[in-house]
C-alpha cells in the first residue's frame, strides 16, 4: 500500500506537469513555422548542455544521499550553483543572451529540486511545486510571446522557474558543508554527474549537430517526434523514480517491473499503429513527423529497459555502469547523426535515435546479468 500511495502522489504531479507541458509544446509547434520551432528547440539545447555542465547535484546522486542520510546535499547544492554561474556567464559573453542565462539557471535548480523533494519523500509538495511550474511556464511563456514574439517563450519557460529556485535556496537552510564527506563519496558523485553530463550532451548536442548539417526545418520536425516520444514513454519515467527508491532502499521490484515492461510495450505499439494517423490532423506542415513516428515509438521499449536497470545501479551505488553505458549511448547517437543524418535526413536521425537506445539498453541488462553471476559465484 506505501508503493501505491507513493506512486500515486508522484503520478499525479508528473502526469499532470508532463501532460501540462506536453500540451504546450504542441501547441506552441501549433503557432510557429516548422523552421521556427526547429530554432526554439536550439536554443533549449544550448541551456540544456549548459545545465550539464554544471550538474553535480544530479537529482538522482541528492534521492540516493537524502534516503541513506549522508549529509552532503548542501555542498552540492553549493558547488553546482558556483559551476552553474560560471557556465552562465560563459553562455552570456558566447551568445549575448540573458534569456539564455535565466533559463540555465532555472533548470539548475529544477533538477536540485527534484533530488530534494524526492529524496527527503515530500512526494504531495513535489506534484504541487511541479505542476505549479508548468502552469506558470504555459501562462507566461505564451503571454510573452504574443508581447515580445519568439524570445518571449524563453524567457516565459526561465521565469517559471522562481518557485523551484526558492525551494533550492531554502533548502540550505538545514544543510551541512562537509567537505571531508565529499571527499569519501566522491566515486559516486562524479560518476554521476559525469553520466549526466553525457546525457546532457547527447539530448542536446545532437540538435546542435542537426542544425549545421540538416537545418532548423529537419529539427523541427524530429524535435517534435521526440516530444511525442517522451510522452509516450512518460509511465516508464515516473516508475524509475519509484523503482530507484526501492533500489535505495534494497526492496524488491520484481511485480511492478513486469508491469512497467508490459504498459511501455503496449503504448509502443499505439504509436506505431495510431499516432501516425493523428498527428496530421492537428499538426499539417509537420509531414516529415509523420514519416518517423513509428521509429520512435519502437524506441520506447529500450528506453524503459534503461530506466528499469538504471535504476537497479544507482540503488547500489553502482553508476560506473551507467555512465560507461551512457557514454556508448551518446558516441553511438550522435556518429550515426552525422552519417546516417547526412544520407537520409530526418528518417537517418529516427534511426540513428533507436539504434543507440538498443545499444544503451543491452549493454546495461548484459552488465547486470554479469553483476549478478558474479555475485553468485563470489
Amino acid at each position: 500500500m506505501k508503493l501505491i500511495k507513493n506512486f500515486s502522489s508522484i503520478a499525479i504531479g508528473e502526469t499532470a506537469s508532463a501532460a501540462i507541458g506536453s500540451i504546450f509544446w504542441l501547441y506552441v509547434a501549433s503557432l510557429l513555422t516548422v523552421s521556427n520551432y526547429g530554432e526554439i528547440q536550439f536554443v533549449i539545447s544550448i541551456a540544456g548542455f549548459g545545465v550539464g555542465l554544471s550538474m553535480l547535484a544530479h537529482s538522482n546522486t541528492i534521492i540516493v544521499y537524502e534516503i541513506k542520510q549522508r549529509g552532503l546535499r548542501g555542498i552540492l547544492f553549493l558547488l553546482t550553483l558556483v559551476i552553474g554561474g560560471i557556465v552562465s556567464v560563459v553562455l552570456f559573453i558566447l551568445y549575448s543572451r540573458l534569456d539564455l542565462v535565466f533559463l540555465t539557471f532555472g533548470m539548475i535548480c529544477s533538477e536540485m529540486a527534484i533530488g530534494y523533494f524526492m529524496g527527503k519523500k515530500l512526494f504531495v509538495r513535489f506534484s504541487i511545486f511541479y505542476i505549479s511550474q508548468k502552469l506558470l511556464m504555459v501562462a507566461l511563456a505564451i503571454g510573452l510571446y504574443f508581447l515580445m514574439g519568439m524570445e518571449g517563450i524563453i524567457y516565459g519557460i526561465a521565469i517559471s522557474y522562481i518557485p523551484l529556485v526558492v525551494i533550492t535556496f531554502n533548502s540550505f537552510r538545514d544543510s551541512s558543508f562537509n567537505f571531508s564527506l565529499l571527499k569519501g563519496n566522491f566515486g559516486f558523485v562524479f560518476n554521476n554527474y559525469a553520466e549526466k553530463l553525457v546525457v546532457f550532451s547527447r539530448r542536446n548536442l545532437d540538435k546542435m549537430i542537426i542544425v549545421p548539417v540538416l537545418g532548423f526545418e529537419i529539427l523541427g520536425g524530429f524535435a517534435l517526434a521526440i516530444q511525442i516520444f517522451s510522452v509516450m514513454l512518460l509511465f516508464a519515467s515516473i516508475s524509475f523514480k519509484l523503482l530507484l527508491f526501492n533500489a535505495a532502499l534494497g526492496e524488491d521490484s520484481k511485480k511492478f517491473t513486469i508491469i512497467i515492461l508490459l504498459v511501455s510495450t503496449i503504448i509502443s505499439i499505439l504509436g506505431i499503429t495510431i499516432a501516425p494517423k493523428v498527428i496530421p490532423m492537428f499538426f499539417p506542415m509537420f509531414i516529415d513527423t509523420v514519416k518517423i513516428i513509428p521509429i520512435v515509438s519502437l524506441a520506447v521499449i529500450p528506453n524503459t529497459i534503461i530506466l528499469i536497470f538504471s535504476s537497479k545501479f544507482l540503488g547500489n551505488e553502482k553508476s560506473r555502469f551507467i555512465l560507461i553505458g551512457t557514454v556508448i549511448y551518446a558516441i553511438t547517437y550522435l556518429s550515426l547523426i552525422v552519417f546516417l543524418g547526412s544520407a537520409y535526413g530526418i528518417y537517418g536521425l529516427a534511426i540513428s535515435f533507436l539504434i543507440g537506445s538498443t545499444v544503451y539498453a543491452i549493454y546495461l541488462a548484459i552488465m547486470y546479468k554479469t553483476q549478478k553471476l558474479n555475485q553468485k559465484i563470489s
